[in-house]
């Protein structure tokens, strides 16, 4: 009985331990499904996840070559599963030939352990033959015992669309750039040939096409004219000449407008006789009148043999071209007439001065035979000191024109006017003392139109001064002293003899020298002139400064 009990407590113990063993089966059952079931949910998500962030997945047995990929990597090329290869050889045979070299290099980079992972952005030729840029992001998961890469895997993102907007971003970058550039191009001379040439030098290379002209109005004529080219016919083109309305390029000028010919040949407005003569046949024509001051002075053009070359952002870039080129041109343009004018108005002076230098000197010869006249000796007197007065005089004029011609009759320092009529004076006067000279530096200077006026007046002063200053001296001196007081010159010229007589402080005494001095000083000079003794005589002329 006692056996029959114990084996039924056995009986018991093992059903309870049955029990409590599928009780924890059934809950690691649950478990399991509730795991499965996560799982199932976050495959679910990251299925969703890539789909949304349009990624293809890839798996590569990095020993074989052997590439497995899903669907969205196929879409992606626009093939469907069947058609992609299951082979990496297949993947590479439509990488782009320039990218095989930069993909390979990374991928050798990570199997080798310089990088943790594996990244690239190439192209790929897609079904249709476009190229589609892709980036390639992967890491090897599985080694080998000996450290060799057995299993990578990684994803495969189509980025064509953002590729395209990063070289729009460039290409507007590199369009501001030139403009900046053609600018500052443009800007740095003054040479209508070396600013067309610049302009030209921008455009060409920038629309990579196979020409471009420059094509400005002649004002005289009206016709246009090929000023500047650039390109294999550049200098067969240049010189052309095309009447008022002739062709694409009049047509521009005509109605004030840019075109794009997709197909010159096709266009009625096309002028085929340059083409003709280039041996060139051209397909697209890009044409931009050039504008100043709403006023058109010329057309800017650009060719190509290929159709439908031109675009309307191409079109947009090469008028902002146009108008910054534009300034640069008529500012050549004002230098070069300037410049002609310049010279013309040189020539025109140098034959001035040459003609107003040989009449003075006919005028001192005229006057120097004059005095060789027979007559009375007190007739002789008085008849020398007037011709010689006048050859003082004339001798002062043409000292100034030298001046004035050395200094393209620019103002003058009023010290060496001053410094070059004194000695004149002296030189051209029977002198039989030694005279000093002594004029003091100032920056004060004298209007071209005023020098003759203040060239005669010191030469009046001077011949004063040798006739009257030192009667019985044979040594003397001249002192200048000038100076600009509240733009008003004051021109101070005094001598060390004796001093003015009392009759000539007291304006009693009259001479021909003294009236000329006093009315050159009033109406020459609209100034004042004053009289005084200072240890000798001192004449002190004010007039406002006029440069």
């Amino acid at each position: 009985m006692k056996d029959e009990d114990k084996s039924k407590a056995q009986l018991i113990e093992e059903l309870v331990e049955l029990r409590r063993r599928n009780l924890a089966l059934e809950a690691a059952n649950a478990e399991c499904r509730a795991t499965q079931a996560a799982l199932r949910e976050s495959e679910q998500r990251l299925k969703l996840a890539l789909q949304g962030a349009n990624l293809g997945i890839w798996d590569l047995n990095v020993q074989t070559n052997e590439i497995i990929v899903n669907r969205r990597a196929t879409e992606t090329l626009g093939y469907t599963p069947d058609e992609i290869g299951l082979r990496l050889d297949w993947w590479d045979e439509r990488t782009h030939p320039d990218d095989l070299a930069r993909l390979r290099e990374a991928w050798q980079a990570h199997i080798t352990g310089q990088t943790s992972f594996y990244e690239c952005e190439y192209r790929l030729r897609n079904k249709a033959g476009e190229w589609k840029w892709v980036l390639d992001r992967g890491k090897v998961i599985e080694w080998d015992q000996h450290g060799q890469p057995l299993r990578a895997t990684g994803t495969h993102l189509d980025i064509t669309e953002r590729k395209l907007i990063e070289e729009s971003l460039q290409k507007l970058n590199r369009e501001l750039a030139l403009i900046n550039n053609a600018s500052q191009a443009f800007n740095s001379s003054l040479e209508l040939d070396v600013v067309l040439v610049s302009l030209l030098e921008e455009v060409r290379p920038l629309l990579e096409v196979i020409g471009a002209s420059v094509w400005l109005i002649d004002s005289e004529t009206g016709e246009l004219v090929c000023h500047q080219a650039s390109g294999a016919h550049r200098a067969n083109l240049r010189g052309w000449r095309l009447s008022p309305g002739v062709g694409i390029i009049g047509w521009t000028v005509q109605y004030d407008q840019s075109v794009i010919v997709p197909d010159v040949q096709a266009d009625p407005r096309h002028f085929k006789a340059i083409e003709a003569a280039l041996n060139l046949k051209l397909q697209s024509i890009l044409t931009v009148p050039l504008r100043s001051k709403e006023k058109i002075i010329g057309v800017l053009e650009v060719v190509d043999t290929q159709p439908h070359r031109f675009t309307k952002n191409e079109q947009m870039l090469v008028e902002a071209l146009a108008a910054t080129a534009t300034i640069a041109i008529e500012n050549a343009r004002l230098y070069e007439q300037t410049r002609r004018d310049a010279e013309t108005r040189a020539v025109l002076l140098q034959e001035v001065n040459h003609r107003t230098k040989n009449n003075l000197a006919a005028i001192i010869g005229l006057l120097h035979l004059e005095q060789r006249h027979n007559m009375s000796e007190e007739a002789r007197t008085v008849y020398q000191t007037i011709m010689q007065d006048l050859i003082s005089r004339i001798h002062g004029l043409a000292t100034v024109h030298r001046l004035l011609s050395s200094a393209d009759w620019s103002p003058i320092l009023l010290s060496e006017l001053a410094t070059k009529v004194i000695h004149s004076a002296l030189q051209a006067l029977p002198l039989d003392k030694n005279v000093t000279v002594e004029v003091s530096p100032s920056p004060v200077k004298i209007a071209p139109k005023l020098a003759n006026t203040v060239a005669l007046i010191i030469n009046e002063l001077t011949t004063n001064t040798v006739k009257y200053a030192w009667p019985a001296n044979d040594l003397g001196c001249i002192s200048v002293r000038i100076e600009l007081e509240q733009g008003e010159v004051s021109f101070e010229f005094r001598d060390d003899g004796p001093g003015f007589p009392a009759e000539v402080l007291s304006l009693e005494r009259h001479s021909v020298g003294w009236e000329l001095i006093q009315t050159l000083v009033q109406q020459g000079l609209q100034g004042k002139v004053s009289l005084y003794n200072d240890h000798g005589a001192v004449t002190t002329i004010r007039f406002p400064q006029l440069v």
